[in-house]
């Protein structure tokens, strides 16, 4: 239980901070010119040095968003499931098939989808890309629910060892 809880608060980092930070430099001064945000709860923002945001906005992340509440769901149901060790198990699986769903989303299709958003925006500028802790957070919750799916099997081995003894 001590991985889901870790896994849920791995999951709520997903909430707090941005998934990648693309910044914007102009090849011939070598300055930052602007600054994107993406993050799960809102959509992807561009500020420049004066605070204006010019005319990108990224791909919304509403399905995202849903997406991560129904693994945290999922993730929080299997905690109280310790009675039933088969379907929790199988719940396990599940949220660790849609976590790495998620990062694949967030890899494939959000984040290549907003530098080449913000590369058609500004063809002269070059866009570097920053991943933050809502990128890597997932990473951890996968190896976390894959740490609590061995647990529980092992419980349940144990159990069908007493049961045998008996």
């Amino acid at each position: 239980s001590i991985y889901l809880v870790l896994a849920l608060v791995g999951l709520a980092l997903l909430f707090m901070f941005p998934t990648a930070t693309f910044d914007l430099v102009n090849p011939q001064t070598n300055t930052i010119e602007a600054t994107a945000s993406l993050d799960l709860v809102e959509q992807a923002t561009t500020y420049d040095q004066t605070g204006i945001i010019p005319t990108f906005v990224g791909q919304g992340s509403v399905l995202l968003m849903i997406l991560v509440i129904v693994i945290a769901v999922g993730t929080l149901v299997s905690i109280f499931l310790f009675k039933n060790r088969i379907l929790q198990m199988r719940l396990v699986a599940l949220t660790l098939v849609l976590t790495l769903a998620y990062i694949a989303i967030v890899f494939v299709s959000t984040i290549d989808g907003c530098v080449a958003d913000m590369q058609a925006s500004w063809p002269i500028w070059t866009v570097t890309v920053h991943y933050g802790v809502g990128t890597f957070a997932p990473v951890v919750v996968v190896v976390l629910l894959f740490l609590a799916q061995q647990a529980i099997k092992k419980d349940e081995l144990k159990v069908r060892a007493a049961d045998r003894l008996r």
